[in-house]
């Protein structure tokens, strides 16, 4: 080739000069480079430039690349279905390579000329005349290439054989040659960033393949659900997805990662959503944790992960419902409760927030609805706390366990004031009769009360507590100042019991013996000495007396008694007879009360009974076994409450009157609490801010009985109305 260097060129040298280097385009394409120079060719383009022939240049450059590449393509149109992929690729590949070689000779006039103009760089030039050619310029090939495309895919997913590599190259080209440009200065120079727009592949190829997948993922999920178990098709599916996650990686555009995915769950799941819940239950029931994980990590990407969650929680009110007719309905809620929850901490591991949310948030209400529907929960569980707190067979470690089983229940109860008077109740009884097996335990299970309801439900329980140790105490330091021929007499224990916190019903006062009563008048004497302002009432129906008696033939006993027992039994030391009518005059009894009593007397034959004139007489021949006997029968708390039956439930007995009251007092001293801190509020902000703390530590509020509360505070004055908006209201200091 004849080398050209002239300085000033006119139009017939640019002509000459121009098409030299248009040869030199097309021996790029066909790769015979060995005869040309660059650098000459790099000197020719730079010639044209300088003597302002860039337009010429740049509208030949356009049509000798059309035609190359036009040149380069050409073999895809003879390409057979087998090959076509590796040939598109292939011819890409040439255009690129070309591109690059062609921009390295014009890098002067892409530089100084195309740049400061925002012209098409020859890159894009290069992309835009590949697209044109095969897929505008020429609709045969196109939907040729488009079937192809979509048939790799296919087979892929029937398990065929394909060039994953080769394919992901193919369905990047589609975006890859659609690039835009974007030419930036920065003192007085230019650079070029070239930035992805994906919109020719969304137009050409994504709409066909998510309509493509969706007819496939469609045939394939019917056809396996014809013929499947649930449990099969669930584990089918969540195998499929994983697949179809590893393949959409593999080769499909990371725009379209989502939509086919979406498609899958939409085919696989959502429109199969009413088949899949059918097994639900069976699933919880038999303990099948890995299918119903499963399960919900599947719907947790489906649209009808609302409808799941309302399914499941209609299968655990129904199941719950069951339990309650049976005869361990708590231990059943329990296992229930720790199987679904067991299920819920592993499930947490999956979805985002929202979805962990509203899961537990349906199995609480679930729970909540059955637990909360009657009392009958609350009851069961009062007495599954008292029998753990009495059984002795077990650790303290094994009963705390226990305890935070039943607390699980606990939580969900929402009048947890009433179950706190029903458990107070049980506590006096177990405290009283010494019957609980571990005091530490108990002080421990006050302390989770205290820290899950607040002070306010659990400082009469605290007081039971504190009176014990300070009976204790008293009694021991009454016991010192007695001389050692009185403590030889008697050994007296006296519990001091604040009257309003420990659920005692009054009993009836009755004449005690001299000998009884001298020692009640010796301690009421010592403790009114250091207390004052307190004054005791003594209750003989909760106090006991071991009264050692001597029969005939020398024959001792130590008596376990009641107080009115032991009163019968140390009147017989004056005379022998005693007539039934003359006893209960000198007690002052009633005739109901002494038949009680006399009971377990006539029953273990202390006393022998003449129903000719109704007269009681001492057995002074008595025998038995055992040297101590029990006589007192059970002590009678005020813990009155009927059993449930399978069929029917009956309402315990509840102190509503004292639940109204202590809900009053705890109610206006919250709303009292948050008007003085936010000092001013309205009527529906103030409800809310007592509803939460109400419900989660204590009752649930009843808007009639809030606005009853706040009229009672203005009435005391505690808060007044704003002037003009009667459902504000301030604090008054």
């Amino acid at each position: 080739m004849k080398k050209i260097i002239q300085e000033n060129l006119s139009p017939e040298e640019a002509k000459t000069l121009w098409k030299y280097l248009d040869d030199a385009c097309y021996l790029i394409a066909e790769h015979q480079t060995k005869q040309l120079s660059f650098a000459e060719l790099y000197q020719h383009a730079y010639k044209l430039i300088l003597n302002r022939f860039g337009d010429f240049a740049y509208t030949q450059l356009q049509v000798s690349i059309h035609k190359i590449v036009d040149k380069l393509i050409n073999p895809l149109n003879i390409s057979n279905d087998d090959q076509l992929l590796n040939d598109f690729v292939k011819a890409y590949e040439e255009v690129q390579h070309f591109s690059k070689l062609l921009a390295g000779i014009l890098l002067y006039m892409e530089k100084s000329y195309i740049l400061q103009k925002s012209l098409k760089t020859i890159k894009i030039i290069c992309n835009e005349s590949f697209k044109i050619k095969c897929f505008e310029k020429d609709q045969n090939l196109a939907s040729k290439l488009l079937n192809c495309f979509l048939a790799q895919i296919r087979n892929d997913r029937n398990s065929e054989v394909i060039e994953h590599f080769k394919l992901k190259n193919a369905l990047q080209i589609l975006i890859d040659i659609n690039q835009e440009q974007q030419i930036k200065i920065k003192e007085h120079i230019y650079t070029i960033e070239y930035r992805t727009n994906d919109d020719f592949y969304k137009y050409f190829l994504e709409r066909k393949l998510i309509q493509d997948s969706h007819r496939y993922f469609k045939e394939e999920s019917q056809s396996n659900l014809n013929k499947m178990t649930i449990e099969e098709y669930i584990l089918f599916v969540e195998k499929r997805y994983y697949s179809e996650v590893e393949r959409v990686q593999c080769y499909i555009p990371k725009v379209s990662h989502q939509k086919v995915l979406d498609s899958f769950i939409k085919n696989y799941v959502t429109y199969n959503s009413q088949y899949i819940s059918q097994g639900l239950q069976d699933f919880i029931e038999n303990d099948k944790t890995t299918i119903f994980i499963k399960i919900y990590q599947l719907f947790v990407k489906s649209e009808e992960f609302d409808q799941f969650i309302k399914t499941l929680t209609q299968i655990i009110v129904a199941d719950l419902q069951l339990l309650n007719q049976n005869e361990n309905t708590l231990q059943g809620f329990i296992k229930l409760y720790e199987k679904i929850f067991f299920m819920y901490d592993i499930i947490a591991q999956f979805g985002n927030n929202e979805h962990s949310y509203k899961f537990h948030k349906g199995i609480k209400n679930a729970f909540e609805q059955v637990i909360n529907q009657d009392n009958f929960i609350m009851f069961e569980l009062n007495k599954y706390f008292d029998q753990i707190m009495r059984k002795e067979s077990l650790r303290d470690d094994e009963r705390k366990v226990q305890i935070e089983k039943g607390f699980l229940i606990f939580k969900l109860v929402q009048s947890k004031d009433e179950f706190e008077q029903l458990y107070r109740r049980h506590l006096c009884v177990r405290l009283l009769d010494q019957t609980s097996s571990s005091s530490e335990v108990e002080i421990d299970f006050l302390k989770k009360l205290k820290l899950e309801c607040g002070s306010v439900l659990t400082h009469k329980m605290e007081t039971m507590f504190s009176d014990l140790q300070r009976s204790n105490e008293e009694s021991q330091k009454f016991r010192q100042k007695l001389s050692s021929s009185q403590r030889d007499v008697i050994d007296i224990d006296v519990l001091v019991l604040t009257s309003e916190q420990w659920p005692i019903t009054d009993y009836k006062p009755i004449i005690v013996h001299n000998e009884l009563l001298y020692w009640q008048q010796q301690f009421t004497q010592y403790y009114q000495s250091k207390n004052q302002k307190r004054k005791l009432a003594f209750n003989y129906g909760l106090g006991s007396v071991s009264l050692k008696a001597t029969f005939d033939q020398n024959c001792k006993k130590d008596l376990v008694c009641s107080v009115l027992q032991a009163t019968i039994l140390m009147h017989f030391n004056k005379q022998r007879i005693y007539k039934l009518d003359e006893l209960i005059k000198l007690i002052n009894t009633d005739q109901e009360t002494m038949q009680s009593e006399l009971e377990n007397l006539l029953f273990f034959k202390l006393l022998i009974q003449n129903e000719e004139d109704n007269s009681l007489q001492l057995n002074y021949k008595f025998q038995h076994r055992s040297y101590k006997i029990k006589v007192q029968s059970k002590k009678q708390y005020a813990l009155s409450y009927n059993q449930k039956s399978k069929t029917k439930w009956q309402e315990f007995k509840i102190d509503q009157k004292e639940i109204i009251l202590d809900r009053r007092v705890y109610l206006e001293s919250l709303i009292v609490k948050v008007l003085k801190t936010k000092k001013q509020l309205d009527h529906k902000d103030l409800f809310k801010y007592i509803d939460k703390d109400a419900k989660t530590r204590h009752f649930p509020i009843e808007i009639p009985f809030f606005k009853e509360c706040i009229e009672n505070l203005i009435q005391k004055e505690y808060l007044i109305r704003q002037d003009g908006q009667l459902d504000t209201y301030i604090y008054k200091a």
